[in-house]
Order: C-alpha cells, then structure tokens, then sequence
C-alpha cells in the first residue's frame, strides 16, 4: 500500500496510509531506522455505548488531505452506524522532534457521550523487535519506548485533562502473542507498567462529547535520543500548547513554500496548487544532512526484501536540479556536500549511500563473466557535476565552488575523462539508467558530456586553464562518439546502447526504444529540434505510448517491472510519470507558439489527475486503472513534474 501521506522535518519523517493509520516513523535520518516495521501499523481505536472499533475496519470510511499549502495533514474517517466522524491534523513541527495528532470528534447523536481512544504502539526500535523496554511514567502520564540511544514518548490531552487515562505494556511477536492492542477490545487496559523484549503498548485518552458537538484530543510522539530529550519536548509541547503549535507550523511552511510566487505566476491555479503540494512533499523525503532520499514508503520490501529508502545520486541530482530552479539553494548545497564526503578516491560515486552517508545494497557485480568490472552506473556521476554547475549559474556561490573544486570538479572530472575507450572516446560500458543492463547507453554518454562540459566551466571559473581545457576537449570527443556510434542511419533514430563483443570488440547496437534518449536533448548533445532527435522522440513516442484509458508513457519496450496481473499483449509496460513528462518537456522546448504548448498544460493534468487526494505522485500507474504502483511518494517523480511546471511558466512568458 504506498504511502497517501507524509510529514517531517528532515530528522523525523512520518508515513500514514490511506486509514490515517501510522505506517512509517524515521528518526533520527529520513530514510534510515524505520522504527514501525515493515507490514506493521499504530492502531487507532475508539470504544464507545459498549462497542469498540479500530478505525482501519471498512466500516469506517476515510479521505486524506493536506491543509492548503502546508505538511499538515487535513483527513478524516467517518463511521454511520457509530455516529462519528474524526477529524485530523497531523504533522511534525519544523523544529522539533515532535509528531503531533489534532483529532476532532464529531457526535451525530442526539446525546451526550464518553469515549475511550485507544493508540497501539508497535515499535520496532532500530529496525527490529527485542532488547526493547516500555514503561508507564505517572508524572506528566505518559507511555516510553526505549532501547539504547532512541527514546520515543507517547502522551497527550483531552478537553478535560493532560495525561494518560490509562495504559498498559504487553508482549508482541513473541510466543504467539498478538500484542496489547487486543487488551483495548474490551474498553479496559491491564495497566501493566513495564515490559522489556519483544514488547508494544497501548494507552488511553477518554472524551467528553455534547450532543450533536465536537471535542478535541491531542496525541504525541516525542522522539530523542536521550530520556531527558524527550521529556523536555513533551514539557514544550505543554508549555507553548498543541494548537499554538499547529498554529506555528501552518505559518512556517505557507511561508516556506510561498518564497517566490512569481516562478509561477503565469500558470493556472490548479497547476500551482499542485506545484507547491509537490514541492511539500518533496522536502519531506531529504535528510536534513543532505541526502535525497528516493522513497520512504516501505511496502516495496514484498518484492526483493529491499527498499528505496536510500539516496541514488542520480535521483537526488535531478532533484537537486528542481530545487535549485525553484529557488531552494540551502537544500540543493548539502546535497552537493554529501557527495563530496561520498564520492571515491577514484572521483566516481557508487550506486546508493545511506542517509548517514555510509555506502547502500548494491546488485551490480565487480567481476562477471571471468572479467573485473566497475560496479557503478556512470551518469551519476555526470549528473551530479552537472547540477553543480547549475547550481552555481542560479546563485553564483564562489566560496562554495572552490569547496566543491578537488573533491567534484577536478576528482570528477578525472574520472570521466578517463573512463573511457581510447579508441572510440565513447564512455566505458557502466549500468544503464534503470539499472538493468550494462553497456553504452545514449543517456551515460549524454550525462558524461554535460559532466565535462560543467567541469570545464567551472575549472575556467576558478582559474584553472589546463583542467578547463582537458575537460572541454574530451568533453567534445564524448559528443562527436556519441553521433558517430549511437546514431543509426538505417533507423534514422538513435540507439539506446551499444555492447561490446568481449571477443572481437566489436560494438553492438540494441534496437530497443529507451524513453532515457531524451537525454540526448535534454544535456545538449543535439538541440531539441534537430531532426536527428525529432524522429528519435516520435520514435520513443509511438513505441512507450501506453493506448488505454490511463494513457502515459512506460521507459522502454516491453518493461516488466512491477507488471500487475493482466494482458500486456498490446501495452509496452506501466506508464511513469517521469518518462512521460519528459515528454512534455520535449514539445515545450520545440513549441513556436502558445497553441504548441496546448498539449503540455494537458500531460500536466494527467500527472495532477494521478496523484492522490493528497497530492502524492508515485513511481509508476497501473495502465489498466491507474492505481499507483512501486512506492509513493516518488521524490523523483515530484521533482520532475515541478521543473516541468516551472519550465512551462518560463515558455509561457516567452512565446507571450
């Protein structure tokens, strides 16, 4: 189930699925030490006239939302035969550890009634369940887990009082038993004060509700790495109040996300809307130390018992791109000097790091087939030169590139121009885009121009004319390859890679359309309107083009990743929403006139149509219903549709 929606604040990341049920809960890093497992939840249950019900059971009907302009989230779940609707607002404060709920409880009886609302804790501290420990604390009433160097303390209040109304600390996945969520079906807890191993918790906060009324509950995580940390959070979520808090935290991020509203000024309002959702939500998937993680959702563990919860920099370049043309350079820098910590001795950046900057899995091998190879997909490498120097075109930081010059420029720039066959000038074979095969594909070549080319300006720049030139040089031999070998006459398109016969050298063309060759564009190897890329992009159009209701384009021709159970006879594979407004950004940079780039304001509502009611973009859409599929968020899938976004203002303004 992807995630509907998110709230952090770069040290704390919240998920919650479609049921406002707590799905994911991060600290101290986005991405790393998911401390609610994989396939596990914090249930929420309300016991009410001698009945009791957890708001996930279908007889409860939900929505999820965000407050306008905000991470605070503006959901609800409503039960008929009960006669209650809650309310929520949740969010992180920006600037601390805290995750708070604003539940409003709505009586649509003509009675006065009491509730009893119960929150399950199902920690998996450091990513598994034992050595833990859960104890009541009496003063201030609260519920905390504990284990080493992570504290998370759990309270909250009523209109009626502070504090706990009751609790109790139980066993779970242990033996067979199910955990204390099961002791709250009765509407009365054992209040059990402390449990150490395998061990959750369950606590109560009663409510008071008038007839045909509303009252109000709060309910916090506070999490620390010290017991005296989260103590002193829960004293100042005491001391300034929940809903002043609130309060604060709308205020900051319609302020954050509204810094420069003419980027935007020119497009519809939706679309804008839209834009600053996706902007939102992005922040929440970046570290505060610089990583750009791919995806917190954690669901994609079914499949390989691994995750996107890491930082390819690939994906976080692209993103950085966005960031940096929307006008966010703080964050984009410390992407840039986590790579710098990262990047090898060799100049070259591996495939995945973690938040913590330590390296990630990887499945790409070191020696295959009786040969030693380098296990890295090569354009990231280029990508990130590259969005170094964009970043320094928009903001012109100096002192920063001189800081970026050994460990990126010059280290970088090195290893591109020396990965390479000495007899072509072509990039040596690396891993693709995808990730899925290794050879010489159109897109590394185009990344590692844009690399030299970057690292030649920016060497010029900073007033090294030897580097300047070697890099511009073998940045041109890359591009004078690339139309030589890549190109197909008989195609009259281009290739998406070529392999080499290990035997006899030779190149081999792979005829197979690659969504990726708009790179070749894209980074400048050819302008948009050159013929040459013309018929490749018709090309890529008329083979990725997904011909049912759902519409979109896939990468490549006959994808298989994340295929559901259907007829893929006549479908090229899953529609993603970056290959098809790459699309998009194609027509926009060839447009003469406003009536061409009719057609990009409507794939720009395509992406809005298949977002969420929360405006979450994921990785790919089933091409039958257009469920969202993989994980979602997707930062790179909400990177790419805000630069297209602010592209299609800049085009707008132009051809106007």
């Amino acid at each position: 189930m992807p995630r509907s929606l998110v709230t952090g604040n770069g040290n704390l990341l919240v998920g919650l699925d479609s049921k406002n049920m707590l799905r994911d809960l991060y600290y101290p890093h986005v991405g790393m030490e998911n401390h609610i497992a994989y396939q596990h939840l914090h249930r929420v249950g309300v016991h009410v006239d001698d009945r009791f019900s957890w708001l996930y059971e279908d007889s409860w009907k939900h929505e999820v939302g965000y407050l306008s302009d905000t991470l605070v989230t503006d959901s609800k779940a409503s039960h008929e035969e009960l006669g209650l609707t809650f309310h929520f607002n949740d969010f992180v404060y920006p600037t601390e550890n805290v995750f708070i709920r604003k539940i409003t409880i709505e009586n649509h009886y003509d009675t006065d009634r009491s509730l009893k609302l119960f929150f399950n804790q199902d920690l998996h501290l450091y990513g598994d369940k034992q050595q833990d420990t859960a104890f009541y604390e009496p003063k201030p009433g609260a519920m905390i887990h504990y284990r080493k160097k992570r504290y998370f303390w759990f309270s909250g209040c009523s209109t009626e009082a502070c504090g706990l109304d009751s609790f109790t600390t139980g066993k779970s996945e242990y033996q067979g038993k199910e955990g204390t969520w099961k002791d709250a079906e009765d509407g009365e807890l054992q209040e059990n004060g402390i449990e150490q191993g395998s061990v959750d918790s369950t606590v109560q906060i009663n409510a008071h509700v008038k007839a045909n009324e509303k009252a109000v509950v709060y309910f916090w995580i506070c999490a620390g790495q010290k017991m005296g940390e989260v103590r002193r959070q829960h004293d100042f979520i005491m001391t300034e109040t929940p809903e002043k808090l609130l309060k604060n935290t709308i205020n900051y991020w319609e302020s954050w996300v509204n810094k420069d509203p003419e980027k935007i000024a020119s497009i519809p309002s939706d679309i804008q809307k839209h834009y600053k959702q996706s902007l939102l939500i992005m922040r929440t998937q970046i570290d505060n130390r610089g990583a750009i993680i791919a995806s917190t959702d954690l669901d994609i563990m079914k499949f390989n018992k691994d995750t996107y919860t890491y930082m390819w920099p690939r994906d976080g370049a692209w993103v950085s791109l966005a960031l940096d043309r929307s006008g966010y350079s703080e964050i984009s820098k410390r992407f840039y000097e986590f790579c710098a910590e990262t990047v090898t001795q060799e100049g070259y950046l591996l495939p995945k790091y973690n938040a913590d900057r330590s390296v990630g899995s990887s499945w790409h091998p070191s020696f295959k087939d009786g040969r030693r190879q380098l296990p890295i997909q090569e354009d990231e490498t280029g990508l990130v030169l590259y969005g170094l120097y964009q970043h320094f075109q928009s903001f012109g930081d100096i002192e920063f590139l001189q800081e970026m010059y050994m460990p990126l420029i010059r280290g970088m720039g090195n290893f591109l121009v020396d990965f390479r066959d000495k007899k072509t000038g072509l990039p040596l074979p690396s891993y693709d885009l995808w990730e899925r095969e290794r050879g010489i594909s159109a897109y590394t070549c185009s990344t590692v121009y844009a690399g030299l080319m970057a690292a030649a300006y920016l060497s010029k720049i900073l007033g090294h004319s030897n580097h300047h030139k070697r890099y511009e040089k073998a940045a041109f031999e890359v591009r004078e390859s690339t139309l030589k070998y890549l190109y197909d006459e008989d195609k009259n398109r281009f290739l998406k890679r070529l392999t080499v016969d290990e035997k006899t050298g030779e190149l081999i063309k792979d005829p197979i359309i690659d969504a990726s060759m708009h790179a070749l564009w894209i980074f400048g190897i050819l302008p948009p309107d050159d013929d040459r890329i013309f018929d490749t992009n018709q090309a890529i159009f008329k083979a990725l083009s997904v011909n049912t209701e759902v519409g979109g384009l896939t990468r490549y021709e006959n994808d298989e990743y994340q295929q559901v159970k259907d007829d893929y006879s006549s479908v090229p594979g899953n529609p993603w929403i970056i290959t098809t407004l790459w699309h998009a950004q194609w027509l926009m940079a060839v447009a003469d006139d406003l009536e061409g780039l009719k057609p990009v304001e409507k794939y720009l509502q395509w992406t809005i149509n298949h977002m969420n009611n929360a405006g979450v973009l994921p990785e790919q859409l089933n091409p039958f219903n257009g469920d969202h599929l993989s994980v979602a968020p997707l930062t790179w899938s909400h990177a790419t549709f805000i630069e297209t976004v602010l592209k299609y203002n800049e085009r707008l303004e132009e051809l106007s």
